[in-house]
């Protein structure tokens, strides 16, 4: 083997060696030649992302081979350690009662203020439904997300007898239950500003994380009634993975963008338009933004395009659905060019 390796390596070196005198020589005699040789040797450009594509193509690869590998071979679920220790009674009992009077206290506020309408807020709070909606909603969220935590806590670590875990079962039921409720109100107030300025990037993320976290406690509910009932816990890990994949295929479906261009047109009106933050959205905004009235529109599409590189084509490797329908529209009705462009903000 070596005696051929060898000799076959030492030609393909020499030919690189020669390959290389001859061509820089050729290159530099004429600079057509030059130029012919300059093309052979540059890298296209889609090489650049190359890399990055194959191991993005590897790492989901290996993920659908370990799904399908699972779903032809199903494996016990494995069964940890039982790390639960005897608690008293008040150390857990009293907390979790304190808690759910604030939150139950919370909600009455939250529903009065549903209720009650712009008149009640500004009345008491002193703010309009806007400045109401903005404020605590980020606080509201996080909220739930320290719910599930003392929920995961109290349930994985605390070892209760008959009577205890059903009491215990209840506090807790009573705290997804009332943190369900703050996150509607959550989701209200983002309504509320959404309403008043439209859908941004963020908003729309927001608002899918809300909608998530509500499909969490409600299967969180569902494995407590279930190991009341006496039967396992064990596929809510699965589900929550599931649901999790689940939303992200929708939020990829809902085509945010375009949700949001679409949401800013209709709420915030022609004159009010921030034409700069619609500059930045993606190539999904297209179809909504055209149509805008000119002189606006070919200003806000001129500034998609050049983002999203839409004045030439995708490489073979990088074609888009969104982005081919955006220049074919756009090869329809092509963006004026040279007009001058309002200060919309």
């Amino acid at each position: 083997m070596r005696r051929r390796i060898l000799p076959a390596a030492a030609g393909l070196g020499i030919t690189a060696v020669l390959l290389a005198v001859f061509g820089l020589l050729f290159s530099s005699a004429d600079p057509v030649f030059a130029a012919y040789v300059t093309r052979l040797t540059t890298a296209p450009e889609w090489a650049e992302s190359l890399p990055l594509r194959i191991v993005l193509f590897a790492v989901f690869a290996a993920l659908a081979a370990a799904v399908v590998l699972v779903a032809l071979r199903p494996v016990a679920d494995p069964v940890g350690p039982d790390l639960k220790v005897p608690v008293n009674r008040a150390v857990w009992l009293v907390p979790l009662t304190a808690v759910n009077l604030l939150f139950a206290a919370f909600v009455a506020v939250q529903i009065t203020a549903l209720f009650g309408g712009d008149a009640w807020v500004l009345e008491t709070a002193g703010l309009t439904y806007a400045e109401y909606a903005r404020q605590g909603f980020f606080q509201l969220v996080a909220v739930s997300v320290v719910v599930l935590g003392i929920v995961a806590v109290a349930a994985s670590v605390i070892r209760t007898e008959r009577r205890e875990r059903w009491v215990l079962a209840g506090q807790l039921g009573v705290l997804c239950a009332l943190t369900m409720v703050v996150l509607f109100s959550a989701l209200h107030r983002l309504d509320l500003y959404t309403d008043a300025y439209g859908l941004s990037r963020l908003r729309l993320s927001v608002e899918a994380a809300v909608y998530w976290l509500g499909a969490l406690f409600a299967l969180v509910l569902l494995a407590g009634a279930g190991r009341l009932a006496g039967r396992g816990s064990a596929w809510l890990p699965r589900t929550v993975v599931l649901v999790t994949g689940l939303a992200l295929g929708v939020f990829a479906v809902v085509n945010p963008d375009l949700r949001v261009a679409e949401s800013q047109v209709a709420v915030r009106g022609v004159q009010k338009l921030d034409s700069d933050y619609l500059g930045d959205l993606g190539a999904e905004a297209v179809p909504a933004l055209n149509r805008l009235p000119e002189p606006l529109r070919s200003c806000v599409l001129a500034d998609v395009v050049a983002a999203n590189e839409l004045s030439r084509p995708d490489p073979w490797n990088g074609w888009n659905l969104a982005r081919a329908e955006a220049r074919a529209l756009l090869a329809e009705h092509p963006v004026a060019e040279g007009g001058t462009c309002p200060g919309h903000r």
